[in-house]
């Protein structure tokens, strides 16, 4: 629709985040292979094909944008004698509105179990339990997908989380993280005591400047205001 609209500059941005977030993002990162004592295994001959034929498609909806290196890797692609610029225009299928939900929730829940490997300090090769509060509005083989891209060993629906577990929303589905042996309490106290100091000394600067009368006197209303949003959030956070 961009595109017969002549909306070129949205159409470009769509491009882009077609080819770098969902293809290069999650794509290829869904069917890449497995890694066996350190040697990936071969990729299976129809994944192969079908990733060909969508980089193909991609590469059409590039082809207005950067012609000239797109038409040099669809000859690369596969021997062919037809040039890029006359082939035929991808067509639009019908879509699967639940299955775009459902793979929507996977990569939501994905970048929340990533985020919190990232606060925890946790390795990505350290495979955690995931915990769902009723149902999980996915199929199995998108779950399965979870588990893969997240390093997820269970993904099990539970009554209630267990104790100590980090909780979060994605969307309306409450899961849980059972951390378990996972964490050091030693650490994660410590780590706890330096972010608590922390807090404390930004909060006593951001009063120490609230207090100066000639900057609070001098300063526009903006700047007023985010320093005394800085000023709830930290108290808020100790």
């Amino acid at each position: 629709a961009l595109f017969a609209q002549f909306r070129i500059s949205e159409a470009l941005m769509a491009t882009y985040k077609l080819i770098w977030d969902d293809l290069c993002s999650w794509y290829l990162e869904s069917i890449k292979p497995a890694f066996v004592n350190g040697v990936g295994e071969p990729i299976d001959h129809t994944t192969y094909e079908a990733t060909l034929g969508l980089f193909e498609g991609v590469l059409k909806l590039l082809h207005p944008f950067m012609p000239f290196l797109s038409e040099e890797v669809w000859h690369l692609l596969r021997e062919r004698k037809d040039d890029l610029i006359v082939a035929s225009w991808p067509e639009c299928g019908v879509g699967d509105a639940t299955l775009d939900a459902e793979m929507q929730h996977a990569f939501d829940l994905v970048t929340a179990v990533r985020n919190v490997r990232n606060e925890r300090g946790l390795s990505p090769k350290e495979a955690l339990d995931v915990q769902a509060k009723g149902a999980v509005p996915m199929r199995q083989a998108v779950a399965d997908l979870v588990r893969k891209l997240a390093n997820v060993r269970s993904l099990a629906i539970v009554d209630k989380a267990g104790e100590g577990a980090i909780t979060f929303l994605v969307g309306v589905t409450e899961y849980a993280v059972d951390l378990g042996t996972n964490v050091d309490p030693a650490a994660e106290a410590k780590k706890a005591e330096e972010e608590l100091t922390y807090l404390r000394g930004f909060l006593a600067s951001v009063e120490k400047k609230l207090g100066n009368e000639r900057f609070v006197s001098g300063a526009p209303p903006q700047v007023l205001e985010n320093e005394r949003k800085k000023k709830a959030d930290a108290e808020a956070k100790i």
